[in-house]
């Protein structure tokens, strides 16, 4: 990835950097909890890896580009909306704002931030993202989506994790009720490919379709606040 890039991250440290606007939990990334459990070494760990990588002085004083770090977590924290597609998660500023901000899981426990923009986020994701470049079978521009009969939803459950499945979440933190089964405030979908068809799950509302590949770029670019080109009406 281009633009702004950082040093990797770990958990702590991010945690440690966020404390600056005294936020408990950043999306994306494991409970804080759970390090706050394992004493102080951990954060006294994670501020010394800081002073190495001129986040802060040896004096403990926030550098220039620790100010700009925290600026860009600032902005992450207080989005209005998350978006998570396999190890990238997606926060936004203005609904007209031309970039990003990205937190990228780059290994257990460690992650890279980085501010980019919408066209290098498309090039980005066709690159991460295979089955954006998917060419849609010839049936699929008489529908958008389809509900999977309960012998290939069975199939579905039987099939096992692989790297070419594609999991997007959405989230809206802002919305009420919060509850996992509030569509609004919060999505989970798994996409996969079985037989050349598109298969989209929604795993909270267990809700199996066939899609369009028109109705999975919709749905990803939308969440992304990305403009979508539609194609005329099809059921």
């Amino acid at each position: 990835m281009s633009q702004r890039e950082t040093d990797s991250f770990h958990v702590t440290e991010l945690y440690l950097l966020a404390s600056a606007f005294d936020a408990e939990a950043l999306f994306g990334l494991p409970d804080k909890k759970a390090y706050q459990l394992q004493g102080e070494d951990p954060w006294r760990e994670a501020h010394e890896r800081l002073i190495k990588k001129g986040i802060f002085t040896s004096e403990g004083k926030m550098t220039k580009d620790g100010i700009v770090i925290i600026q860009s977590l600032y902005e992450y924290f207080f989005s209005q909306k998350y978006v998570r597609i396999n190890n990238l998660m997606f926060a936004f500023r203005e609904k007209e704002s031309d970039e990003v901000i990205i937190l990228a899981e780059t290994e257990e426990a460690s992650y890279r931030l980085y501010i980019m923009a919408k066209p290098l986020v498309l090039k980005l994701l066709g690159e991460r993202v295979p089955l954006i470049n998917r060419e849609p079978l010839e049936g699929e521009v008489n529908f958008l989506r389809r509900e999977l009969s309960e012998a290939d939803k069975e199939e579905i459950n039987q099939l096992e994790a692989s790297e070419e499945m594609v999991n997007i979440e959405l989230f809206h933190p802002r919305v009420k009720p919060q509850s996992a089964r509030n569509p609004n405030y919060y999505q989970q979908w798994l996409v996969l490919t079985k037989a050349e068809k598109l298969v989209m799950v929604d795993t909270y509302q267990k809700q199996y379709y066939q899609a369009s590949q028109h109705w999975f770029l919709k749905l990803l670019f939308d969440a992304l606040d990305f403009p979508y080109r539609r194609q005329k009406e099809v059921r």
